[in-house]
């Protein structure tokens, strides 16, 4: 079956070199408040020295270098990527980071990887599958190229996420209704399943993987936490404020297709950037402010059965 080819998709935006490169600082920074996260990934992927690993739908590296961190530059780690500009970016990213010696880069698709069957002993994609309208064809593809017990492991959001303001209850109940809808709406005119994480056990039991286990990393965001200065906090807040006033309009259709009302939609809106522009505006309110969000990723893991 032919792959269905869109001119405008949720995941364009979101596939954007600059985009990623941008995020992924920001994440990291994030990251480095929490070192618990680190201990949560060095035990859960176990990965040892020689070790093959592969990092599927990479994009321009980010997490193909910290599985390199990880491994402590003692396994070969090999990013796949679509995107010619991803791969390009990778590459140059790597070399900064003096990692060139452990990860190298290939241009390919998720849904037919370029790699030998049996190749790697782990096989990872991070946020992927939330982008595909296959994504158990692509965990098979993951399974082909893994060896027969060696581990496919996927990380991805799931619907454990919360907004709530208590100074704006209304706000928050909107705000609620908006992602719900948004979900819907992806689902129904894309076929995509945003909030994959909670399937991914079954996902990966179909694909004909066993001993599946997974864990929960859950991310907190609160603006008078005192582990992030001040000045980092107000970055994300610009970075994501820009990128929802470029999304806003063309994310609208999804919302409506989920079922909320246009009216609604330019209600949540309205009320997105005033409340963050007002943060922005005023330090001390920021750092008073009460709001707290969180989503959790889903870091799921199943074995390729051993040959009998």
């Amino acid at each position: 079956m032919k792959r269905r080819r869109r001119k405008e998709s949720i995941s364009k935006s979101a596939f954007r070199v600059k985009y990623l490169r941008r995020s992924r600082k920001l994440w990291n920074r994030y990251l480095n408040s929490r070192p618990w996260v680190n201990q949560l990934y060095e035990s859960f992927l176990d990965i040892r020295p020689g070790q093959k690993i592969v990092d599927v739908g990479c994009g321009p590296g980010d997490f193909t270098r910290y599985l390199a961190r990880l491994s402590d530059g003692n396994s070969k780690i090999l990013g796949v990527d679509s995107n010619p500009k991803s791969i390009k970016a990778g590459i140059a990213d790597t070399k900064r980071a003096h990692l060139s010696h452990v990860v190298a880069y290939k241009l390919g698709d998720a849904y037919k990887i370029p790699i030998d069957d049996d190749y790697a002993d782990l096989t990872c994609c991070r946020t992927l599958l939330m982008h595909l309208d296959e994504p158990l064809k692509a965990v098979r593809e993951m399974a082909r190229i893994t060896k027969p017990g060696g581990h496919v492991v996927a990380v991805e959001q799931g619907k454990m996420g919360i907004y709530y303001d208590p100074n704006d209850k209304r706000f928050s109940r909107l705000s609620d209704q908006v992602w719900e809808a948004q979900l819907r709406g992806i689902r129904k005119l894309e076929g995509k399943e945003f909030r994959i994480g909670e399937k991914l056990p079954g996902i990966f039991l179909e694909a004909g993987l066993v001993d599946m286990k997974a864990e929960i990393q859950s991310n907190v965001c609160l603006a008078s936490d005192p582990r992030q200065p001040l000045n980092d906090v107000k970055e994300e807040l610009r970075f994501y404020l820009a990128f929802f006033k470029e999304r806003m309009e063309k994310d609208r259709k999804y919302v409506v297709a989920g079922g909320l009302s246009n009216a609604k939609v330019s209600e949540y809106n309205k009320g997105y950037v005033s409340k963050i522009e007002g943060l922005l505006a005023d330090g001390q309110k920021l750092r008073r402010d009460p709001t707290i969000s969180t989503d959790a990723l889903y870091i799921v893991s199943g074995m390729k059965p051993r040959q009998s």
